[in-house]
């Protein structure tokens, strides 16, 4: 194993390689033709003399073997459940810290943004340190100690040389067990979420990301926006937060990994020592409402008369992180618009040249998932990229693919997988994913057998079964006046919701703000 990187990535969280994150951080270029190749061409169109170009890249060897690492693994009497993955490469140790019971699904109806905000505090100081104490501590063993909330967990990462782990995690079980909340941290905070707030507010990108995900779940808090909204951040109050905290951050909801140039023997003693008098806490169930199953087509049209681009998602419910599918199911999303020679890709932007970008992904959380397609266009082309998007996963859920796509989807994801599990904290990552969501033990030796096993049979039912355009949640936001006419035409029977850009209300049932009393209601 190699150097390891500093950040974590919990994999479920981005497991096709055009990212999840393509939801919430999308290029705003206008969109125009691809230019020719130019690796091949030396980017004047010209093969260079003695270069012979050919049809096909070379077919792929005979896999070899992957051995990946065990981890050692010991549960606390508290119900910490430590894992360690050893590699004495580096004299460097890192440590993740991460508590299923304290995800954005467990923030309080109605308030989103509280289980974010608790862990961006865990940082900005304790019983005994300030935040200031904090950050000078880390930065003096030239360190690293991070807090986040994802969906379905809270996250604490450290990174440090070894002679200083002590001290690291000294500091990491301080701000995890003792977190403070003080109420001029809590107000810089919230000061810069607000600033921040208000930028993705006025960005279509953003909002329209926001609605899709209101729009696939529904009532369910995987819908909600896990930071919060602009009225919910600034009802936020320390008291709320300690509650949170004191009621979801237990031992026995948590797993902690060790990374790096350490034994099991000492990171045991260490978990011991830092975690083990952490008491264990019996916490309400962290299994969120199931999303309501949607039927037909439903487009949300979200009106930005000055937009020169239009923002389009297209999807509907997927699959948890667990299920069954999810291996074929990274397969055929890899050959529909998981990577730039996808079918998506291919014909959206490389073809037609209506984008710089379209990508598909399968964003499996621990009790649900979505599928979403991600794309935008100039204002003009809306309707005709919509449309494409539509007729290829309709295409696409007949399942028929051909050996060719077969072949590379399997033998890239196959063949990128021993290089996405180099370091130690990628190995640790991957057990910390098996464990979180209940795979088998064996899960990650045998995935990339198991993704070469999947066969053209299991596409086409994955297809059949996912990408079906029968029940199907759109949203546009743009310059809507420039298209609604057009796409009306072009999908006449969904059903239409159209709502102004700063109308919109992400925790309102039918997403938009409440009309003063006596105002007409919104034409639909």
């Amino acid at each position: 194993m190699k150097r390891a990187i500093k950040r974590w990535i919990i994999f479920p969280a981005a497991f096709v390689l055009a990212g999840t994150a393509a939801l919430a951080q999308q290029p705003s270029q206008q969109p125009n033709p691809p230019a020719a190749p130019q690796d091949q061409k030396n980017g004047t169109g010209v093969v260079p003399p003695g270069v012979k170009l050919v049809p096909d890249m070379p077919a792929s060897g005979a896999p070899t073997h992957f051995h990946f690492p065990q981890a050692a693994t010991k549960t606390l009497a508290n119900g910490l459940r430590v894992f360690v993955v050893t590699d004495h490469s580096e004299p460097a140790v890192a440590a993740k810290l991460v508590t299923l019971s304290a995800g954005s699904t467990k923030d309080p109806k109605g308030m989103p943004g509280v289980a974010q905000m608790t862990a961006n505090l865990l940082t900005q100081g304790t019983a005994k340190r300030s935040a200031r104490d904090i950050a000078e501590a880390i930065d003096f063993i030239g360190g690293s100690l991070e807090a986040s909330a994802s969906a379905d967990s809270t996250d604490v990462s450290l990174d440090v040389v070894k002679k200083d782990l002590p001290a690291g995690l000294d500091l990491m079980s301080d701000v995890v067990l003792h977190p403070a909340f003080r109420a001029d941290e809590l107000e810089r905070q919230r000061q810069q979420l607000l600033s921040g707030l208000t930028i993705q507010y006025s960005d279509p990108d953003y909002l329209a990301s926001q609605i899709f995900g209101r729009s696939i779940y529904g009532t369910s808090p995987y819908g909600w926006p896990q930071e919060g909204t602009p009225e919910t951040v600034k009802k936020l109050e320390p008291e709320v937060l300690a509650k949170f905290h004191d009621a979801n951050y237990a031992p026995n909801q948590s797993l902690l990994a060790f990374a790096g140039d350490i034994t099991p023997e000492e990171a045991f003693a260490a978990a011991e020592k830092y975690f083990g008098a952490w008491p264990k806490l019996d916490v309400a169930s962290a299994v969120p409402p199931a999303p309501e199953t949607l039927s037909g087509m439903h487009i949300w049209l979200i009106d930005k008369p000055d937009a020169v681009q239009t923002q389009i998602r297209a999807g509907k419910l997927g699959i948890r992180r667990g299920d069954p599918d999810y291996i074929p199911v990274v397969v055929t999303n890899r050959i529909f618009g998981g990577g730039y020679n996808s079918r998506l890709n291919t014909e959206v932007r490389v073809k037609k040249g209506l984008t710089y970008d379209a990508r598909s992904s399968f964003n499996p959380h621990r009790f649900a998932g979505s599928f979403a397609v991600s794309t935008f266009s100039r204002t003009s082309a809306t309707v005709e990229a919509a449309k494409l998007v539509v007729d290829l996963i309709s295409q696409m859920s007949t399942g028929d693919v051909t050996p060719k796509e077969m072949d590379f989807a399997r033998d890239y994801l196959a063949g990128v997988y021993p290089i996405q599990s180099e370091t130690a904290e990628q190995v640790a990552n991957r057990v910390l994913t098996a464990a979180a969501y209940d795979l088998p033990s064996d899960y990650n030796s045998t995935y990339p057998d198991k993704i070469r096993g999947v066969t053209s049979a299991q596409v086409r039912e994955m297809a059949h079964r996912y990408l079906s355009t029968k029940d199907l949640e759109l949203v546009f936001a743009g310059n809507v006046g420039a298209f609604r006419d057009a796409l009306k035409k072009a999908f006449p029977d969904a059903k239409y919701e159209e709502i102004a850009f700063d109308q919109v209300d992400l925790l309102a049932p039918d997403l938009r703000k409440a009309k003063p009393e006596g105002a007409p209601a919104a034409s639909k």
